[in-house]
């Protein structure tokens, strides 16, 4: 049997809420790999390096989306010009949007016992590759902006998962009908001038921007339908029409699906966008929000990833 590395979060939220969960993996992983339980950053790192050292070919991630773009922007950093390991995706968060776009369902137990199944009976398991998005110092595979992230920042003050997430919605959807203050400081136009390389710009107030290698937002919304469609490109969607008609536009704004100018949006296929924010910008990468006040942020082609199919 491939040796295999387990790495779990204790901070992310569901394993916080079942800490039990935790040493039940443990004890299903028992001889047949190693579990590590990532209590910093020093120690995150201190472990990829250890599973390196000991060339294990499967890395599991038990956590959330930040932790798995947190933790492979640290193992493609770690691993320099050494070939990248294979990536068992656990699960453990709470919107999974990675591994939904990889079909990986169940919680982290049934997962890992469906891999160790699969590699006890000598079955390979097929992989799935997903394009990372290199975004300044970061790897990760789903960028938004401004009002993406004040939307975030108003959920991650409630208790959080896809329920949530939709009571969210309906407020949001009630504030807008009724021009209530809610709607009003979360979505706002700003300015953006950004090129979108190898061809493409925009120079205008736009509502949002959008870039991906997994199609879906939370909630299952196919947002970004080519985002994983050519090999080394992302999606970018830069959001256009006025606050006062997002909601009427939704509609439109999630169904049309083709590259270039559309109602209410531009879709761009690019390896490279240059993003130029007027007075500074916060953004999130799958899920963890950041913060630049130069207001430039770089967005790249990053390696590709093998995910096992679980």
């Amino acid at each position: 049997m491939p040796g295999i590395g387990i790495i779990a979060n204790p901070h992310s939220k569901l394993n916080k809420r079942s800490p039990g969960e935790l040493s039940r993996l443990q004890e299903i992983i028992g001889q047949k790999g190693i579990f590590t339980q990532t209590e910093t950053l020093q120690h995150l790192d201190e472990t990829i390096c250890r599973y390196r050292d000991l060339k294990l070919p499967i890395f599991a991630l038990n956590g959330g989306d930040g932790t798995i773009s947190q933790t492979l922007t640290r193992i493609i950093r770690l691993f320099g010009s050494q070939p990248l390991p294979h990536i068992a995706l656990l699960r453990g968060g709470t919107m999974n949007l990675i591994a939904a776009q990889l079909k990986i369902k169940g919680q982290p137990i049934e997962v890992l016992s469906r891999l160790l199944a699969q590699l006890e009976k000598n079955q390979e398991p097929k992989s799935t590759k997903l394009t990372t998005m290199k975004i300044g110092e970061v790897y990760g595979f789903l960028y938004a902006d401004q009002s993406s992230t004040a939307i975030l920042e108003e959920f991650y003050r409630n208790k959080n998962g896809h329920i949530e997430a939709g009571l969210l919605f309906v407020r949001l959807a009630k504030s807008f009908l009724v021009r209530g203050s809610l709607i009003r400081n979360i979505i706002q136009e700003h300015q953006l001038s950004a090129e979108f390389r190898p061809h493409g710009r925009i120079e205008q107030a736009v509502l949002g921007c959008f870039a991906g290698t997994i199609s879906k937002l939370p909630l299952g919304f196919a947002f970004l339908p080519f985002a994983n469609k050519k090999p080394g490109y992302f999606q970018t969607t830069v959001v256009t029409c006025k606050a006062e008609r997002l909601l009427w536009n939704l509609p439109l704004l999630m169904l049309q699906q083709k590259e270039g100018r559309a109602v209410g949006k531009h879709n761009f296929s690019c390896q490279q966008a240059l993003l130029r924010y007027a007075k500074g910008v916060r953004y999130t990468i799958d899920g963890e929000i950041y913060e630049n006040p130069d207001g430039e942020v770089l967005i790249e082609t990053g390696p590709e990833i093998s995910f096992l199919s679980i």
